[in-house]
């Protein structure tokens, strides 16, 4: 099956053609972990991460979206050093045709990144994006949840923010922000069948996480794994 964004399928059927002989040689494997801001990506990143150290002596990259959208902005002809005011750009033109662009350019790096290189990926869209072609972790968080993480959270510019306030903010925003990547991914983020796990991670501790995460990789990686 692939990709699960039809938006991709022709730049994942070129990339597959093009580069047949090193897909079909690399053996690291792909990790995909998404969910809207707030869900636990990065801790769950770090656990698969750890987990092929011990378990497989394996040192797997950890690849954020965001240096992704650094490449997109070098090639649209920004300086990597205003990458503050490339965000901005994005978030306020009006020109939405480059901000599709953007938008899928990210998981067109994604994709082909994971088929060349392999790694784990942390992005909202990363298990869309690379679908069948790794074990994929897609993590939900209610809204009450998440605000009372990021207005506990000295590195988020909403640290101390008011509860209530957040809780409205995050609805609107994952609101506002699932709308338009479902159309432009042609994507519904309640299909969420063929991800190897879909978690509600409110309740669990760091320990219970980690032992749901372990318990799917040994599944999907039983045996020893050379890197290639």
């Amino acid at each position: 099956m692939g990709t699960l964004i039809p938006r991709l399928k022709e730049f994942e059927k070129s990339l597959l053609s093009e580069f047949s002989q090193e897909i079909n040689k690399k053996k690291t494997p792909i990790i995909a972990i998404g969910g809207f801001s707030g869900t636990g990506k990065d801790t769950v990143a770090l656990i698969v991460q750890r987990y092929f150290e011990i378990h497989h002596n394996l040192s797997l990259r950890l690849v954020h979206a965001g240096e992704f959208v650094r490449k997109i902005a070098v090639e649209s002809g920004w300086d990597e050093k205003n990458m503050d005011e490339f965000m901005a750009h994005i978030k306020s033109t009006k020109d939405n045709e480059f901000a599709e662009k953007v938008d899928l350019g990210i998981e067109k790096h994604a994709l082909k990144t994971a088929l060349l290189e392999g790694g784990i990926f942390v992005g909202r869209m990363a298990p869309f994006a690379i679908g069948t072609h790794g074990t994929t972790i897609w993590l939900e968080v209610a809204a009450h949840v998440i605000a009372k993480r990021i207005s506990n959270d000295p590195t988020r510019a909403e640290f101390r923010m008011n509860e209530e306030e957040l809780i409205k903010k995050i609805q609107s925003r994952d609101q506002t922000d699932g709308d338009r990547l479902e159309r432009i991914y042609e994507i519904s983020f309640r299909e969420k069948k063929f991800f190897d796990l879909t978690l509600r991670n409110e309740t669990f501790s760091i320990s219970d996480l980690e032992e749901i995460i372990i318990e799917l990789l040994k599944k999907k990686y039983p045996n020893s794994i050379s890197e290639g």
